[in-house]
């Protein structure tokens, strides 16, 4: 009797032991925000259950009245060890100091999101390490920014640099309702800005001239001054013996500031930095839309594509690009495109390309609020 209660007892204790070692293991709600302990350690044995239930978790801490969040993917884990997740964020004059507790590499890709109290007027920041850049800074946010950054290698500090300004916007209110869905605006008259004022030799496409107060045929608004007039499909005209180069990106960051509303089906498709396509430089012919050139970049990268023709707007509308469509992260979620800062008010398959122009496909939980589109639809 006596060795079968002893027995009992050395069965118990190695229970508590193993409950004590694997520590908040089964506890860990992967679902939730995870706040960061005021250590800031993430204990190998979490990073563990999040690599072995391939989850994405959040941890979120904040350092003064600033918050920041973590994300981690479990397709990235390969090695774990205790990592050290807590900052001290410090606002500077031109914009925020970044000291990390963590003295070693992460040894895996993480976003590091920063919440501002205010907002940045600018499409990107850099990160500097003294004069040297460290990091790229991807901006999302409505009304205040989100700073996101991938992080593997650590620093001890840097600081946060917005990048130049942007120039100032044609008009607050004349982008599409997603992509290429053309909605009313507010008629504010607005100054040309600088991204399509230097027209080359070879663009010979019309211009607004800003004085139009209707809308045309296809429900678009007025188009801004200084800003390339649509083309309509079916007056392209398409010359092979002329090609131009542009550069192509495709990103969904939004989503991983949102992960909470995204389609728990969809998680395994958003990239841990939300990039799916990097900037790439890309042949187009002459009279060719952006409508044309995604399609062709996404067949020659093996990205899904999904879209719809709508006549009332006389153009193709996105509906889906890598698997992730319009309300998978929420009612206002979808596909917009943006040229040299710009987001056309009318679709895709009405602008037509000009020599050297940045194209970009950005993904908004927000109707673009979250993306540096300005003003109301």
């Amino acid at each position: 009797m006596m060795k079968r209660i002893i027995s009992l007892f050395l069965t118990l204790i190695l229970l508590l032991s193993f409950t004590a070692c694997s520590g908040n293991f089964a506890q860990v709600d992967l679902k939730e925000p995870i706040v960061l302990s005021e250590d800031g350690i993430v204990e190998k044995n979490v990073l563990d259950k999040i690599k072995n239930e391939n989850a994405i978790a959040t941890f979120t801490g904040k350092s003064g009245d600033i918050k920041y969040e973590w994300t981690i993917f479990g397709s990235d884990l390969a090695d774990t060890r205790d990592v050290n997740l807590s900052l001290v964020l410090e606002e500077t004059e031109k914009g925020i100091k970044v000291k990390f507790s963590e003295t070693e590499d992460l040894g895996f890709p993480a976003l590091l999101s920063i919440h501002l109290n205010e907002r940045w007027k600018v499409d990107g920041a850099t990160a500097f390490d003294g004069d040297t850049a460290v990091y790229s800074v991807s901006i999302t946010g409505s009304k205040t920014s989100i700073l996101n950054i991938s992080v593997n290698k650590i620093v001890a500090e840097c600081e946060i640099l917005p990048d130049n300004e942007k120039a100032p916007e044609s008009t607050p209110s004349t982008e599409s309702s997603l992509n290429d869905k053309d909605d009313k605006n507010d008629t504010e008259t607005n100054k040309t800005d600088d991204y399509l004022s230097d027209v080359k030799d070879n663009d010979d496409r019309v211009y607004s001239d800003g004085n139009a107060t209707d809308q045309d045929k296809y429900k678009t608004d007025p188009v801004p001054e200084g800003k390339p007039m649509p083309v309509e499909p079916e007056d392209q005209e398409i010359d092979k013996k002329k090609s131009y180069t542009c550069t192509f990106s495709i990103e969904c960051s939004t989503i991983l500031n949102n992960l909470a509303d995204l389609d728990p089906d969809k998680r395994e498709l958003v990239p841990s930095n939300g990039v799916i396509l990097a900037p790439t430089k890309v042949t187009f012919y002459e009279g060719e839309s952006v409508f044309d050139v995604l399609q062709r970049v996404c067949k020659e990268k093996g990205i899904h594509l999904e879209s719809s023709w709508t006549p009332i707007y006389n153009s193709a509308y996105i509906e889906g690009i890598h698997n992730l469509y319009e309300f998978d992260c929420g009612e206002l979620s979808g596909w917009m495109y943006r040229v040299n800062g710009w987001y056309p008010n009318y679709g895709c398959s009405r602008y037509q390309l000009a020599d050297g122009e940045v194209v970009e496909w950005r993904y908004t939980c927000d109707l673009g609020n979250d993306v540096g589109r300005e003003g109301t639809w």
